[in-house]
């Protein structure tokens, strides 16, 4: 995740690394990694300066790369796992109708918008790292209308998770996940022209809803 001369693929990279985070906690091999990682030291939005302050902090922290793994799986499971998880990162929770009318909508969105996220993720296709991981496509696509449209229908209730996960964990890695994620969501927005703030669940106000 170090810095380059192209912020779309500084966002797909992101995407994929945010994705990948919040789906499965990292493991031995992962941690040592991420702890020897170059994060950059200056970054904007400055949401995302926050996020890679704090996992350089994190990697301070770090001794044995098995023994972190192991706290982090727990602290994965205790915070996104459950039972009784602190929270459920589904697009249809924030809609106040789980695993009902807006995930048959997210499902259709990716066969309109032709995205097949990766098998790998086990969550269903309304988690947030499943759309992320959509979100990682498209921007790899290169394909701005595409992620657009995406944004316009879905892109609603990413900052509230964004800052959910910021406000509610109480781990410096998960939180430092939380910034970078409300920090690749502005800066994706801003290259897009998205305005943040107008996006609304469409779906809600449909006749079937």
């Amino acid at each position: 995740m170090s810095s380059t001369d192209d912020p779309t693929a500084e966002i797909a990279d992101l995407y994929a690394f945010l994705s990948g985070v919040i789906a499965d906690p990292p493991d031995e091999q992962a941690v040592a990694h991420l702890a020897n990682e170059q994060f950059p030291r200056e970054a904007s939005p400055q949401s995302l300066a926050n996020g890679y302050r704090l996992l350089r902090k994190w990697q301070a922290s770090v001794d044995d790369p098995a023994e972190e793994a192991d706290r982090l799986a727990k602290v994965h499971t205790r915070l996104f796992v459950g039972p009784r998880p602190r929270m459920q990162l589904h697009e249809s929770w924030y809609a106040d109708d789980f695993m009902g009318q807006p995930l048959a909508v997210v499902q259709s969105s990716y066969r309109d918008l032709g995205i097949r996220p990766t098998e790998e993720l086990r969550e269903e296709p309304d988690h947030l790292a499943v759309e992320l991981a959509a979100l990682e496509l498209l921007t790899r696509d290169g394909d701005e209308a595409l992620r657009q449209a995406f944004y316009q229908l879905h892109g609603w209730w990413l900052p509230m998770a964004a800052g959910d996960i910021k406000e509610m964990v109480d781990d410096r890695f998960y939180e430092g996940i939380g910034w970078l994620l409300e920090g690749a969501i502005e800066a994706d927005a801003y290259l897009l022209s998205v305005d943040l703030d107008r996006l609304t669940p469409a779906y809600l106000d449909s006749p079937s809803s």
